[in-house]
């Protein structure tokens, strides 16, 4: 292996190695940097109470009934405890969503307990799936394409995409996710290509894995399937690796109810036009940021998907069948699973650029192919190194700015706002006890404000009793509790409509 690792890194220009080696550098900087700084949000503090083996009933019970409680107790919820196994870890997914693959939640938790359950350990975990992502997207592009000018400018474009890393700091799985594609579609090609026991024994644990992470997974699968079917004939592996898969399975459809339940808020229209702007503009960030557009964004965007649309017809062109198809089917499966219901029958889950890593992953050695191709055999190659050095500089900038994490940031200043008090009270409400509003901003509010905060939390319809102390704050309140509130108290906007401060009338 590090034989043919050197030759493919002698294969190499000067240039080239030294833009790899920086690039590579600057990746690895990205991921790493400001783990610290960059707080939990909504999703992220579900990933840990699934981890540490809580479900949001049994947290309304305990924290939502109008008590005041220490900040502590709400950070208990998000750490392992040993009141809680690695079973409660695997039911609390099973009540509540049983549509995220168990892999993750259960890694998270060994993480815990050996590193430790801070922001910093927490993102590393994620960072660590992350840099696996270079390696095992290189083996890809060799098993496809036979040389290594394409995988090295793939790994190049994963690097510095803003795309991969944001998801690289995410308490979710979807670096894990990243890993679990690339290397269950590489175990798939060596093992067409040297037809082992071994190497067929890879991919049906590599299949076991990637569903397990996500349930996402299964149109990939099923298109490998018929790749396979395409190549030669199925091999028993793939089935092997569904049926160990399978009893999960089984428990998504015995919870399908509360799969819906969870999943309702994807199923809300929108116009025809935003869908396919937020689709145009999802494509975007996979090579950069709309800070660098501004105003033009949608402009850069839509040039950034013809670009797209011309690799992948440099792909078909310039390749054998054998591999376009594969990319192809990298490409299309969670599209025609995702954005095509949404565009017929209406919802906005294709509005989501996390649930398109295979295609994004896809798009990228489409792009990747098509620079060595033309760098290679075009007539003008500087043109096209400058071009691949214009998109990776873009890359770079996009990453360096950090301002794709605004969806995250309100909370940070909300605390900052909240930290002003010694003592501070802070008062928030959720819609029911299985937590469909707030507990998730809550849970993560939490790790920002100081060791002495309080929290009186409530579910609706009830309304908390204000105790009769300076430095009371409401913290999203829901229209019925402001309402009732407002009738007795003077509610001062402190951050948008998300804080009050409360005082006498």
């Amino acid at each position: 292996m590090s034989t043919k690792l050197l030759y493919y890194w002698n294969s190499l220009d000067r240039t080239l190695k030294a833009l790899v080696v920086t690039l590579l550098i600057l990746g690895i900087f990205f991921r790493c940097t400001a783990l610290a700084e960059r707080p939990y949000w909504h999703d992220e503090a579900f990933t840990l109470i699934r981890a540490a083996g809580y479900t949001t009933v049994e947290i309304t019970q305990k924290a939502f009934n109008g008590q005041l409680i220490d900040r502590a107790e709400l950070l208990q919820f998000q750490q392992v405890t040993p009141e809680k196994t690695w079973l409660d870890t695997i039911g609390a997914l099973v009540a509540e969503e049983p549509h995220r693959g168990a892999l993750y939640p259960l890694i998270a938790r060994g993480w815990m307990q050996g590193v430790g359950s801070d922001v910093v350990s927490m993102r590393s975990l994620s960072v660590f799936f992350s840099l696996l992502g270079f390696p095992a997207l290189f083996w890809l592009c060799i098993e496809l394409f036979s040389q290594s000018l394409t995988a090295w400018i793939a790994v190049m474009l994963m690097a510095v995409s803003p795309f991969h890393v944001y998801y690289a700091q995410e308490v979710r799985e979807y670096a894990l996710w990243t890993v679990t594609i690339l290397g269950t579609s590489a175990a798939l090609l060596r093992a067409i290509r040297v037809q082992t026991k071994a190497a067929w024994s890879m991919y049906s644990l590599s299949i076991v894995a990637l569903l397990y992470t996500m349930i996402l997974s299964v149109p990939l699968v099923i298109s490998q399937v018929g790749y396979q079917f395409y190549r030669d004939k199925i091999h028993k592996a793939v089935l092997i690796g569904a049926s160990l898969a399978l009893p999960w399975f089984v428990i998504v459809g015995l919870n399908f109810g509360e799969v819906r339940r969870t999943s309702a808020w994807m199923t809300r229209s929108i116009p025809t036009s935003d869908l396919f702007k937020h689709w145009i503009t999802n494509f975007q960030f996979v090579f950069l940021t709309e800070n660098l557009t501004g105003r033009f964004n949608l402009l850069f965007a839509s040039a950034i998907a013809l670009f797209v649309l011309l690799a992948i017809k440099s792909l078909i062109q310039q390749t054998p069948k054998a591999v376009w198809s594969f990319v192809l089917l990298l490409i299309l499966p969670v599209v025609l699973c995702i954005a095509v219901p949404d565009l017929i029958f209406g919802g906005i889950r294709s509005t989501n650029s996390r649930y398109f890593v295979p295609t994004y992953l896809g798009i990228q050695i489409a792009v990747a192919s098509l620079f060595a191709t033309r760098i290679q055999t075009a007539r003008y190659p500087m043109f096209w190194r400058f071009t691949l050095f214009a998109v990776l500089t873009a890359g770079v900038l996009s990453c360096s700015t950090q301002v794709f994490q605004n969806q995250i940031q309100e909370n940070k200043a909300i605390a900052q706002l909240i930290n002003q008090s010694q003592t501070p009270i802070v008062i928030s409400n959720e819609v029911s006890a299985q937590g469909e509003g707030t507990i998730g901003d809550i849970l993560a509010l939490s790790h920002l404000v100081r060791p002495e905060t309080r929290f009186q939390l409530v579910i609706q319809p009830q309304v908390p009793m204000i105790p009769n102390q300076p430095n009371v704050y409401l913290y999203k309140p829901l229209n019925d509790v402001q309402e009732a509130l407002e009738r007795t108290y003077q509610l001062q906007p402190i951050y948008k409509n998300q804080l009050f401060r409360i005082l006498p009338k």
